[in-house]
């Protein structure tokens, strides 16, 4: 499935392939390329619009991605 990131920070975004949808998969990705100042991040997702958002350590919104359902 194809996962489309971004990270509101320097308007950065980028697509992945990914095979199973998990939370330490999406970080990974996000740890990669998100250039993000901390580790320190939550997921939420959405199976019904297959969306989701990046929060940080602050209760922030600082990205969001979605996948191709």
């Amino acid at each position: 499935m194809k996962v489309n990131f971004n990270i509101f920070k320097n308007n950065t975004s980028w697509n992945a392939l990914i095979h199973q949808l998990n939370g330490d998969v999406l970080l990974r990705h996000i740890f990669m390329k998100g250039n993000i100042d901390s580790r320190d991040i939550e997921l939420s997702y959405c199976d019904e619009t297959c969306q989701g958002k990046i929060i940080n350590s602050e209760n922030q919104l600082i990205g969001n991605f979605s996948i191709s359902c």
